[in-house]
């Protein structure tokens, strides 16, 4: 199962660079729901890195935000209905 993630995570940090935001997203919800996925947010960051407007919002970094609450929310869920959390 770390292969997994560990794929995963490469995916979703290539699809910064070469895919739809949406895939990016997409597969960091996945890793999101099924593991403790701090990467999550590293890619948020590396996003609004990437494509951070600067008169949109004030600059505000909003894929960071929107990955930590995500990352955040998702947490009890995790814990309730994974049997193998400790991974």
């Amino acid at each position: 199962m770390r292969h997994a993630r560990v794929v995963l995570a490469t995916l979703m940090y290539c699809s910064a660079f070469f895919l739809p935001w949406w895939v990016g997203a997409l597969i960091g919800l996945i890793l999101a729901v099924r593991y403790r996925a701090w990467e999550v947010v590293l890619f948020g960051a590396l996003l609004d890195v990437l494509w951070l407007p600067s008169g949109f919002f004030f600059g505000l970094p909003l894929a960071t935000c929107i990955a930590l609450t995500v990352v955040w929310m998702l947490e009890p869920l995790r814990r309730q209905f994974m049997f193998d959390y400790a991974e």
